[in-house]
């Protein structure tokens, strides 16, 4: 029996993971595109198709197949994610310089500057407030624009591209290739002032790539590659920030463990990735062979979708994989991915949700939603997931 993909859910708030994981290992399934292929939805066989380069993401040939029209996730033919090696391999060694884990870790003074700044704006503006807006969108979002050289000044245009590429099931697919274009759009002007006025920043090195040796970059991929890396570099850790603190209002205990203990910082991050990850599913891919799993035979050509959500939802990996545990200690989660397509910035999201968890627990006292847990909208499935907006209150002192 073939099932249609994404599963009807009756709360918006459940993570799909948390359906699929009830799923058998491998189920066939109907993508919105109308494809067919399989449902992967456990912790070892998701790993081994992240990884294994049997399993392709060059799904650009006539009849290839798709999720969602007009093309998944991806901004363009181009698209460092539809790439397998060498192309892959090749532009991922141009961005990389960018995010190795001792350059990440040199921005810590500066992100958490960004966020005392917004911390200050929240306590001016008082509560109740959305966390989405005032804190856990400008944070990355301001971030990655120092990263790549993107006027921070013109973030609300990039935010309405950007919202209906990663959210393309709300949307119709000639307004989704129409955000596409403007994204390029935006980019192919940024780059063309990179290139009268160089700075320091990653844009300007990936200009310099491309001119001074262009067989390393084609223009094409200059301008999707610097999309995908301010689309990407934000969105998901917009998600996170908003997520989390969800989850530990949700989680009393939880909260209370993190705001006494910063150690478990760090594994709060992890948790809140592994339970309910901006990353819900995953990218298609397609066999370039016949390959086994652990239940059963993915043959040469058949679609394959590996469920994130699912796979850290594996009592296998993650014992107890139910529970919100910010104390868990069990296989890494999948939330960044593995393999080839692992998360180019995950460090920085990683350090992004520290940073942003604890200057808002710290900063905060008695940081609570303002409305209940089932008022709060959430993106439809297959998007990138999260709350559409988090009210918040907190206790405050009067001022003499």
């Amino acid at each position: 029996m073939t099932a249609t993909y994404p599963a009807a859910k009756d709360d918006p708030a459940t993570p799909m993971g948390a359906i699929y994981a009830e799923y058998p290992p491998m189920s066939r399934v109907v993508f919105p595109s109308g494809c067919e292929g399989w449902l992967v939805t456990r912790y070892e066989d998701v790993r081994l198709i992240f990884s294994d380069t049997r399993f392709s993401r060059n799904l650009l040939a006539p009849g290839a197949p798709c999720l969602i029209e007009p093309g998944d996730f991806s901004t363009g033919e181009h698209s460092i994610l539809n790439m397998d090696p060498p192309d892959h391999t090749r532009l991922r060694k141009l961005t990389a310089q960018a995010f190795t884990v001792r350059r990440i870790a040199g921005l810590r003074p500066r992100i958490q500057e960004i966020a005392d700044t917004l911390l200050r704006a929240m306590a001016e503006h008082g509560p109740p407030l959305d966390l989405v807006e005032m804190f856990a969108f400008p944070l990355p979002t301001a971030v990655m624009c120092e990263i790549l050289g993107v006027p921070y000044e013109g973030r609300e245009r990039f935010r309405r591209w950007s919202r209906v590429i990663v959210t393309p099931m709300a949307y119709s697919p000639a307004e989704v290739a129409q955000a596409r274009r403007d994204g390029a759009d935006d980019m192919a002007a940024l780059v063309a002032v990179k290139r009268e006025t160089p700075g320091e920043d990653l844009l300007s090195v990936l200009v310099h790539a491309r001119d001074e040796d262009g067989d390393r970059l084609t223009e094409a991929e200059l301008i999707d590659l610097a999309t995908q890396l301010l689309l990407a570099g934000h969105e998901t850790t917009v998600s996170l920030i908003a997520t989390g603190i969800v989850l530990l209002t949700a989680h009393p205990d939880q909260l209370a463990a993190l705001r006494s203990d910063p150690s478990l910082t760090e594994g709060a991050v992890e948790e809140i990735m592994r339970f309910d990850g901006p990353a819900d599913a995953s990218l298609l891919r397609v066999a370039l062979e016949d390959v086994e799993l652990s239940a059963g035979r993915v043959r040469r050509g058949e679609a394959v979708l590996a469920h994130t959500g699912a796979a850290n939802r594996d009592e296998a990996a993650f014992p107890g994989a139910s529970r919100f545990d910010i104390r868990r200690r069990n296989a890494p989660q999948l939330g960044f991915g593995h393999g080839l397509h692992f998360c180019l910035g995950a460090a920085l999201a990683r350090l992004e949700g520290e940073i942003a968890f604890r200057t808002l627990l710290d900063g905060l006292p008695g940081l609570d939603l303002a409305v209940p847990a089932s008022a709060i909208a959430w993106r439809p499935p297959l998007s990138i997931r999260g709350p559409e907006a988090v009210p918040v209150t907190w206790a405050t002192t009067k001022r003499d």
